[in-house]
């Protein structure tokens, strides 16, 4: 069972603005949360105060984000698509 933190991180997630992110991150959220570190829940949340746009290109068009953390965690949910067969990468 998720905790309020958790459904805050969720909620957040399904509602960045655009539905292509609300798809990616929502999805992608909901099915690690519970697997997830604190430090990487940390730098969830790095990611979630990120801009739409600077992480709809880390993600799809495979820029670099601005450190490891984040680039770790971009690499996690380029897998997650992939292995989900969520075609959003081309």
């Amino acid at each position: 069972m998720k905790n309020e933190f958790q459904n805050k991180l969720i909620y957040r997630s399904w509602h960045r603005g655009t539905k292509e992110l609300d798809l990616i991150l929502g999805n992608f959220i909901e099915d690690n949360i519970s697997d997830m570190k604190e430090t990487e829940i940390k730098v969830y949340e790095d990611l979630l105060a990120s801009e739409d746009p600077e992480i709809y290109n880390w993600i799809v068009k495979s820029e670099n984000p601005p450190n490891q953390h984040l680039d770790n965690l971009i690499k996690k949910i380029r897998y997650y698509l992939e292995s989900n067969n969520i075609d959003v990468l081309n």
